[in-house]
């Protein structure tokens, strides 16, 4: 895999703040938690006025902020190690997992892959 960072991109300082905040959170600090959530649904919001709800990167944005949010409930923290791993690997080497799911989707069939 190769090293992918756009310090020019915004979308890419979504992630690295998301990245951070996780990692606060994992660490002991809950409000990194609540971060994660925050930037998720803005991040949610910015594609979704940028691209619309159906676009790809939205759906995308979308369903990272659900799983953040349904994470926070998860005592074990699993949830969110989990997220960690697929962020770590958005933010560093901009591949997605929950990309490669979604593009899968019926819906999705005539999207191309970003």
């Amino acid at each position: 895999m190769k090293l992918k960072i756009e310090m020019t991109s915004l979308e890419w300082w979504f992630w690295l703040v998301t990245l951070v905040a996780m990692i606060m959170g994992l660490s002991g600090r809950v409000e990194g938690f609540y971060l994660v959530i925050a930037v998720s649904i803005i991040q949610f919001i910015y594609f979704t006025v940028k691209r619309g709800f159906a676009a790809f990167p939205t759906q995308v944005r979308f369903v990272y902020a659900i799983f953040t949010i349904i994470a926070l409930f998860d005592p074990t923290t699993i949830f969110y190690w989990a997220l960690l791993v697929g962020t770590i690997m958005v933010t560093l080497f901009d591949t997605c997992f929950i990309a490669r799911i979604l593009i899968l989707m019926p819906w999705n069939k005539n999207e191309k892959l970003s």
